[in-house]
């Protein structure tokens, strides 16, 4: 469901000219299963996964459904994350129709259609035939060149933070236990000023200590001219309460060890930040050839989107125009409201989480900064928070929802962005037109 949206009705019905035969793959890492039903009968394989054995196992297929009539075959599978990727590539150059289908789903009827809860990899491509056959198949999106690169350059943005993430705590970490009296703000870390402590001297107090108070402040002054003196004098009081407390041989080399590991994690951060701006700038570079094609595509709008979270996004999202209600958007997302009830007895209502994991990752980057008292969704925000006593991630889900919302129908009108139509019902800004 992550990587797909669901099929329209109209695409799951069986033309009158030409049948449409289904063949299930469940799909690993070496190996694939699968079954269709034809002619009354229920045909099934398996076949390693690779190239030549899945095309010579289509293509075989593909000439025993064609002796029976004119039909078309459709690839079904579930989405493995990787596996799966070559199946459905081949399927499509062999010109069949390819779907997708929900590993729940599947899951769920497989438990019906055996009576037990057993799971082999013959079952499960008769499970999805089942789940075939009630259309509860999900569309196989094939992007354009320029959307295909925009959310593969995402892809790599994605990687950038998750490493930068994990080598920032690493850091803060090691950077504890070697100088365990440095109190900096991240931003100060992060900084010139933080970027000339690690550069010259590693976070070491025993090596801050070493060369004298005079000494230090010259040498952070020659690589952070705005550092200021008040903040110098706090260093490097911390370096000597913390060398102080380390005096003997053994501390001093183990500081030393550590030292190497805090430069090594900080040069680490810094590639990545670089390598991420980089990637983030060829992909506001796509979104503005993406725009040129289709004027559509919002532009950035002081105080509401930059044109790099606009690129973000639309990568994610796809062509926009694939979705024809904001009810499959919402539902691509993961943002459908799922709701609980049974008699009286009533149950919170949550968001799905059943689409893109990254597209919500990526709102709730956007409604961050969008949350504060006098921004854009701030009075909206802080009303779910204190009139609605909504927990404070809960409302910003709402802000997400929004966002994807405002986002949506910017696109569909075509008009330029107008603040006082967010917080507009479509049928009451209707009546005002």
């Amino acid at each position: 469901m992550s990587k797909s949206i669901l099929l329209d009705q109209q695409n799951q019905n069986t033309s009158d000219a030409v049948r449409i035969v289904n063949v299930a793959f469940d799909v690993g890492s070496d190996s694939l299963f699968w079954a269709m039903e034809f002619s009354g009968k229920s045909i099934s394989g398996e076949c390693e996964n690779n190239s030549s054995e899945i095309r010579t196992t289509l293509e075989g297929i593909r000439n025993e459904v064609q002796q029976h009539g004119d039909c078309q075959l459709r690839v079904l599978c579930e989405s493995t994350g990787i596996y799966h990727r070559r199946l459905l590539q081949l399927a499509d150059e062999l010109g069949m129709r390819t779907a997708l289908v929900h590993g729940e789903a599947v899951a769920k009827y497989r438990t019906i259609q055996f009576a037990d809860h057993g799971k082999t990899d013959q079952r499960d491509p008769k499970a999805a035939l089942t789940v075939a056959k009630f259309g509860k198949l999900i569309k196989d999106r094939k992007l354009g060149k320029h959307y295909a690169q925009l959310r593969e350059l995402h892809r790599l943005v994605l990687r950038c933070e998750a490493r930068i993430k994990v080598a920032k705590c690493e850091l803060h970490a090691d950077l504890r236990t070697l100088f365990a009296d440095l109190r900096l703000d991240k931003s100060v870390l992060y900084g010139p000023t933080g970027r000339a402590l690690i550069e010259q001297f590693a976070g070491n107090p025993h090596a801050i200590v070493a060369v004298g108070e005079e000494v230090f402040y010259a040498r952070m002054k020659s690589c952070s001219k705005n550092t200021k003196t008040a903040t110098l004098k706090k260093l490097w009081q911390a370096a000597n309460d913390t060398a102080s407390n380390q005096k003997d041989h053994l501390s001093a080399t183990l500081a030393e060890i550590r030292a190497t590991a805090v430069r090594q994690l900080y040069a680490e951060i810094t590639a990545f930040s670089q390598r991420q701006r980089k990637i983030e700038g060829q992909m506001q570079e796509l979104y503005l050839t993406l725009q040129t094609s289709d004027p559509r595509l919002p532009g950035p709008r002081k105080g509401v989107v930059t044109l790099r979270m606009l690129s973000r996004l639309v990568a994610e999202t796809g062509p926009p125009d694939d979705f024809r209600r904001l009810s499959q958007l919402m539902r691509y997302a993961g943002l459908n409201l799922c709701e609980r009830q049974s008699g009286k007895w009533r149950g919170r209502t949550t968001i799905s989480r059943r689409g893109r994991s990254e597209l919500r990752y990526v709102l709730n980057l956007m409604a961050i900064p969008l949350v504060g008292r006098q921004k854009l969704f701030g009075d909206y925000y802080w009303k779910k928070k204190d009139a609605d006593k909504m927990p404070g991630q809960k409302a910003n889900v709402c802000v997400m929802r929004k966002i994807l919302k405002m986002f949506y129908g910017w696109y569909k009108s075509g008009e330029p962005f107008d603040p006082e139509r967010v917080f507009v019902m479509a049928s009451e800004h209707a009546k005002a037109a």
